[in-house]
Order: structure tokens, then C-alpha cells, then sequence
């Protein structure tokens, strides 16, 4: 095969698996399809998750009557050749009209041929469903197999979100019994009188599963002293902060959605750029009240904020981590993540840096906020894997930014369209 298969991080981290460039992968009510090349076939993923396993293990957990209610002409295949416990099944089904999504390609009504195969590691279950076309060819067939016996599973498996949610309230209570707390909607935790939204740190918990406590106990550390702060605390005078407000990027729709109060300026690509006051160990946002107090406009704001964001770099200088040769560098990424890396990207005197490395006009995807990259222009075949590359980082970063790409130039920073 020319082209190296490509590999695919499921839902949680919980497995992976290789496939073919040809098939194209698409997530939606969480199952995951592979398309092949004939832009019909499919192979179909369920992953889920049984915390204990019915009496009659692996087959009675996925019966075949729950994916098709009508179906003929079932037999036993060959289990798949992973280390998993697996099982494997084929037959024939009639989709009727109000169909899954998965199926719609399929007409109703018509008996059509299915593979099915079942697998166990642990709490982790996958079921997975190929369909062929009708005059489906052997190998696109041999193919679909052959993509699942590339599937490995996670030793150590990270807790689905209503798990982990529900772990991390018993660690608030354990900790805080004086303290109010219950699970709230968005996956979100109420403490006392502070919501902690917990989606960034369930990414980072899916990633480390063996370090539960150290990620989320600091976090909930933190939200119970916040809430002693005093007013000179949430209320500082300018002067006693000044050196140490920084920008930081967020995406655009969620600023809207949950911190309307917090001062932002509109950027590109759906950003916005945000303002925090640097601590020791964390870091918090400059509100529309402390911005009246300080009798500071939002541009002087921001003019600060892009000052003292210079010489936080000259004090914290950056390393980079470089793909291509040193005299003709393809592609830059930072050498250690930094809760201000990407807000680099707002600096004109790091543009002209990266200018003398990559050109007078340079693209950059900022999937996270502790992470970007930064590459050269001209070859459209590595634009487009790391536009790739980038959607996938989104996906699976702790604090995600964006899926889409910028263009550096002279003129200022716009986003790098997909032509």
C-alpha cells in the first residue's frame, strides 16, 4: 500500500485504530463511521460502557435484534485476531424507514448483507457494524476487517463523563463537608456558590486517567478559597496589577454563551481576545466593572495587555521544536506547553521572528491554548495535513481553541481559507 494508514484516537481515548486514507472518518451521535472509497459501504463503531457485564458476557450485552429488528440468515464468523475478547457474527437485515443515520444510505425495505463484530477490554465495549453495497468487492470487505484487527485498547481505561463527573462530587464532598455541592447542568460542579465547569479538566483527566485526584483536586481547592477572597482581592487597584495583565485567547461563542462580563475584544477565526491577571499558580479575568474602576478603555486595555505579554516571553523565552532543515525550516511548534503560548500569535515582534524562519507571509493553526503551530507556505499537500492535523488537536486539547487555520502577512493576521 503507497499510503501510510492514517490512525484514529476513539471517543475517550479509550482505542485506537488504523484505516486506509481512501475511508474517511466521520463522528455523529456517538458512533463513528468509517466511508469507503465507494462512498457507500461502512463500517460502523458503538463504543460504550458497562461497568458490570450481564450473566451471558460479551453476546448478551450486543443481541442482534437491537441493531435490526428484522434480520435472517445469522452465523458465527471468525472472531477478530486482536488481544481483545471479541466475537463475530453475519447475516442479512431489512432497514425500515425510520431508519438510523447510520443506515440511511441503504434503501428500506431491501434485505442487505451485515458483518457485526463485539468486543470487551475491561469496562470498554465496541460494537462495530460493516454494510456493503450490494456488489460490494472482496477486498473493500477484507479491508473492513483488516482496519479492526489494527485496534488496540487503553490499559487503563479514563471514566466516561457522567462517571467522572459523579467521582469528582464525592471528592468535593469529601473534602468540603461544610460546602453545598451537587452536579449541575453543562457538565458542570456547584460548589458552594461557584459553578466549576469540569470539560477542560476531564480532558485532561481522559489523557492521564491514573492522576484523578491531582487534576481535579487543585481545581476544586482553588474555587473554595476563591470564594473567601475579600473585596481587595476581587477588587484590586490598578497599579497592584498592571505589570501582570496578559491577553488570552478563547473562542469567540463560548465567551458569549457563559462569560458575557469578562472584557473581550473580537479577533479572527472565530476568537476573541480575553484579559487575565497572572498569579502565582492560576490566573483570572479582567471583568467590565474592574475596567470602569481602573478608568481604562478597552484599547488601552489591550495595548497593555500586548506589552506585558512581550516582556513575559523575554523573561520566559520560547523553544521551538523544528520540522525541516535549520537553514529551511518547514514547520515550528513551542518545545513546552504555557498557559500564553498561543496568545503569541498577537505579537507583531514575534510575527517579524517567525518571518525570518518562514517567510514574508506564514500560515499557523491554534488548536489549544497551550499549544500552535507555525508553518511555511507553497506546498498544498502540507497545508492540508496540517489543517488535518489541527482538527484533530482541537478535538482532543485541554483548553481548545480552533479548528481552523490563520494567515500571517504584512498586513495583519486573517484566516487561512481552505481553497
Amino acid at each position: 500500500m503507497s499510503d501510510p494508514w492514517r490512525h484514529y484516537r476513539g471517543p475517550y481515548e479509550w482505542f485506537q485504530l488504523r484505516h486506509p486514507p481512501s475511508w474517511e472518518h466521520s463522528e455523529s451521535d456517538g458512533a463513528i463511521r468509517l466511508l469507503a472509497p465507494d462512498g457507500v459501504s461502512s463500517l460502523i463503531l458503538f463504543p460504550f460502557w458497562r461497568a458490570e457485564w450481564p450473566a451471558g458476557g460479551l453476546e448478551a450485552a450486543v443481541e442482534v435484534g437491537q441493531l435490526f429488528p428484522e434480520h435472517r440468515g445469522v452465523r458465527v464468523i471468525k472472531p477478530l485476531g486482536i488481544e481483545s475478547t471479541s466475537i463475530g457474527f453475519e447475516g442479512e437485515a431489512r432497514f425500515p424507514d425510520d431508519t438510523a443515520w447510520w443506515k440511511r444510505p441503504f434503501k428500506s425495505g431491501h434485505w442487505r448483507r451485515w458483518r457485526r463484530w463485539a468486543v470487551r477490554q475491561g469496562a470498554v465495549g465496541l460494537l462495530a457494524v460493516f454494510v456493503p453495497t450490494d456488489d460490494c468487492d472482496p477486498e473493500t470487505q477484507t479491508l473492513a476487517t483488516m482496519i479492526l484487527n489494527t485496534l488496540s485498547f487503553a490499559d487503563d481505561p479514563a471514566d466516561p463523563p457522567q462517571v467522572f463527573a459523579d467521582r469528582v462530587l464525592a471528592l468535593a464532598r469529601q473534602k468540603f463537608p461544610l460546602l453545598d455541592c451537587e452536579t449541575a447542568e453543562e457538565f458542570q460542579l456547584r460548589v458552594g456558590g461557584s459553578n466549576l465547569n469540569l470539560f477542560n479538566f476531564y480532558r485532561q483527566y481522559v489523557k492521564s486517567p491514573d492522576k484523578f485526584a491531582e487534576i481535579v483536586l487543585p481545581a476544586l481547592t482553588t474555587i473554595v478559597q476563591v470564594q473567601e477572597w475579600g473585596h481587595d482581592q476581587t477588587h484590586p487597584a490598578f497599579e497592584d496589577v498592571r505589570g501582570r495583565i496578559l491577553p488570552m485567547l478563547y473562542p469567540q461563542h463560548v465567551w458569549q454563551e457563559r462569560f458575557p462580563n469578562f472584557i473581550g475584544m473580537p479577533w479572527v477565526a472565530g476568537l476573541i481576545v480575553l484579559y487575565v491577571v497572572d498569579e502565582a499558580q492560576a490566573y483570572w479575568y479582567v471583568r467590565e466593572d474592574l475596567l470602569a474602576a481602573w478608568n481604562l478603555t478597552r484599547d488601552e486595555l489591550h495595548e497593555l495587555a500586548l506589552a506585558n505579554l512581550d516582556t513575559y516571553f523575554e523573561n520566559n523565552p520560547i523553544e521551538f521544536l523544528v520540522a525541516g532543515s535549520e537553514e529551511n525550516p518547514q514547520l515550528l511548534i513551542p518545545g513546552t506547553p504555557n498557559a500564553y503560548n498561543s496568545c503569541r500569535v498577537l505579537s507583531e515582534s514575534f510575527h517579524g521572528r517567525l518571518r525570518e524562519l518562514l517567510g514574508g507571509q506564514f500560515g499557523v493553526g491554534l488548536p489549544g491554548r497551550d499549544f500552535f503551530v507555525a508553518f511555511r507556505l507553497g506546498d498544498e499537500a502540507a497545508v492540508a495535513q496540517v489543517r488535518r492535523q489541527v482538527g484533530e488537536d482541537f478535538a482532543r486539547m485541554d483548553h481548545p481553541l480552533s479548528d481552523r487555520l490563520l494567515l500571517v502577512t504584512p498586513d495583519g493576521v486573517c484566516e487561512l481559507l481552505d481553497e
